[in-house]
């Protein structure tokens, strides 16, 4: 297997996609996200935690209680939600600081794991969570409007999201 995010990042980046789907305002509650995106329901709460933590969610108690973006889905990149769930990305122990890495100094390749975490970086913070659901996909969009319905994806649509 090569480089690759956890499942956890996997999921969170789920998460955030189909709360984005949702009507301004909408909520959804932890175990709607979790069937939908078929991800386990005690996983998926410790990834809202984080999300909440990072300041990408809010979370509600009571009747009409759930999840709900903490901003507009254009504010949101895949930068923040990556590093929310990983911690700061890092590629290699000398990227981005070559202290980490006693190697570092006398490295050939080092010059080359910092230029590609950096465009994986810069491709991560310039695509919003709104670039994500606004965009036309080949491979399905997001169905459902609110609680009750739950967005969930369905094969053979012309656009991931509709206004």
């Amino acid at each position: 297997m090569g480089l690759r995010l956890t499942s956890a990042a996997d999921y969170a980046i789920r998460a955030m996609i189909h709360l984005a789907c949702l009507p301004d305002g909408g909520v959804a509650l932890r175990s709607e996200i979790a069937e939908a995106q078929y991800i386990p329901t005690s996983f998926m709460a410790k990834i809202l935690r984080s999300l909440v933590r990072a300041r990408l969610l809010r979370s509600s108690r009571g009747v009409n209680g759930g999840f709900s973006l903490a901003r507009p889905a254009a504010e949101i990149n895949m930068l923040e939600i990556v590093e929310a769930i990983e911690g700061p990305l890092a590629l290699t122990d000398c990227v981005p600081s070559p202290s980490g890495c006693g190697w570092a100094a006398d490295c050939p390749a080092s010059g080359v794991w910092l230029k590609v975490q950096d465009a994986m970086k810069d491709t991560l913070k310039a695509t919003t969570l709104e670039d994500l659901v606004s965009t036309p996909r080949r491979n399905g969009r997001v169905s459902g409007s609110n609680r009750g319905e739950g967005a969930r994806m369905v094969a053979a649509s012309p656009a991931f999201r509709t206004k």
